[in-house]
């Protein structure tokens, strides 16, 4: 790496930009559609990591692909023609229009552009905002930016047990698995998830969030702003309960949860119960043949509520190390980090420090990207990947096992232990 370089890159290493979440958001909500007014190079940039999630994204994401003219005399011509496909051809219930970075200096009122076309549909303007944040803020930024523009009624008449799920998104790493199974678990302690916005509901189902007696964030990056604005507005209250990762943690996330919203947790405990019975058995007879699950130093990289969630239960249920070092990319505010890092860093505070543990690290597990891995293979070193987040070029990842929650649980587990067996064959 380059002196100059910064780990924390947006369009670069560890984070895509906010024009890259604000879609995801949109994305993400059943029957919308994206217009992204900017080069193609932004388009097709977005478009290749949302795909990764849904192989038929391209026929709901569109680009109105300015000329250089445009970027100077302003945009409306190509984006009249844009809006003019997507109303001969297509019918999405609401359609986002987002000005990449450099389109939005122009200071274009596509929200006026678009009332001209006479849309049969719902439209949102705006700025992706992607010189002044990555993944998160966009995506942040698109969810308020929906309820605004909705601005719903309050629903006097909560659902009993109703909650909705605000930060999940299917953009991250295995996040579709993760989130049927958070869901499952709710369901299993008696909630009913009424909405998940940026994660499957359509805007029919979008339009009922504030009948919930409460609202969990899952990823704090994506959704603790959306949840103090709903409160504002609605007066919902909410809790940062994180991801639930491994047996142990999976109860305390649900218990957090059930102090605010009290519901019945023993269909979860006996569960829980059931399954540790299941894993204890498997991995006594492990250690009977390769020790302790045991690695010299761990590296946790990846979104800051993945990061922090993770590392908390690596040292409390999964694995034991001499030194365990945590690399967020993105600031939390709500969840505290665990006690059981030696370490934690910053991806847009700490990039220098961040490269000198990589091209230093040596007989390290590294639960993070191809990013971090791919530091420590031109460096020579002895390591082994157990991948958590994007971008990943050296995993492909069919099945639905989640890494969260009771199944999750023994599917990580199954991942650190196969790794610490291949460190100690002789081929």
């Amino acid at each position: 790496m380059s002196e100059t370089a910064e780990w924390g890159n947006v369009c670069s290493r560890v984070d895509t930009c906010a024009l890259t979440g604000a879609a995801a958001f949109f994305t993400g909500i059943k029957g919308a559609e994206v217009l992204v007014n900017g080069p193609l190079w932004c388009y097709f940039y977005a478009l290749r990591h949302l795909e990764k999630s849904n192989s038929r994204l391209g026929e709901r994401f569109h680009g109105s692909q300015p000329d250089n003219n445009a970027v100077v005399y302003g945009t409306e011509e190509c984006l009249t023609d844009a809006l003019d496909y997507i109303r001969e051809n297509r019918a999405p219930s609401i359609l986002l229009i987002e000005n990449s970075c450099s389109v939005s200096l122009i200071g274009d009122d596509i929200e006026g552009i678009a009332a001209k076309a006479k849309l049969p549909f719902s439209v949102i303007g705006m700025d992706s905002g992607g010189l002044r944040g990555g993944f998160a803020e966009g995506y942040s930024k698109a969810s308020i930016r929906l309820w605004q523009y909705l601005d719903l009624p309050d629903i006097k008449i909560k659902c009993r047990l109703g909650v909705n799920l605000l930060g999940a998104t299917t953009a991250y790493f295995n996040g579709r698995n993760d989130l049927e199974e958070i869901k499952r678990i709710l369901e299993t302690a008696n909630y009913r998830v009424i909405a998940v916005p940026g994660a499957g509901s359509e805007l029919e189902t979008l339009q009922k969030i504030p009948a919930a007696q409460l609202n969990i964030v899952i990823n704090e990056e994506l959704g603790l702003e959306t949840a103090k604005y709903l409160k504002e507005r609605y007066g919902t209250p909410y809790v940062v309960a994180g991801i639930p990762y491994g047996l142990k943690g999976t109860l305390r996330w649900l218990e957090k949860i059930a102090e605010v919203l009290p519901s019945d947790l023993e269909s979860v405990r006996e569960e829980c119960v059931k399954t540790q019975e299941e894993l204890l058995t498997a991995v006594n007879e492990a250690k009977c043949t390769w020790g302790e699950l045991w690695f010299d130093k761990i590296i946790v990289a990846a979104p800051g509520t993945t990061a922090f969630c993770i590392s908390q239960t690596l040292r409390e249920e999964w694995a034991d190390t001499e030194k365990l070092t945590v690399i967020c990319q993105n600031t939390l505010k709500d969840l505290r980090g665990p006690v059981e890092a030696d370490e934690i860093l910053l991806a847009e505070k700490d990039s220098k420090k961040i490269e000198q543990i990589l091209q230093q690290a040596d007989n390290t597990l590294i639960l993070g990207s191809s990013s971090e891995s791919s530091v420590l293979l031109r460096e020579g070193k002895i390591f082994w990947c157990c991948n958590i987040a994007y971008p990943v070029q050296d995993e492909v990842l069919l099945a639905t096992a989640p890494f969260a929650g009771i199944r999750g649980a023994g599917h990580m587990l199954q991942r650190l232990w196969n790794l610490k067996i291949k460190a100690q064959l002789p081929y």
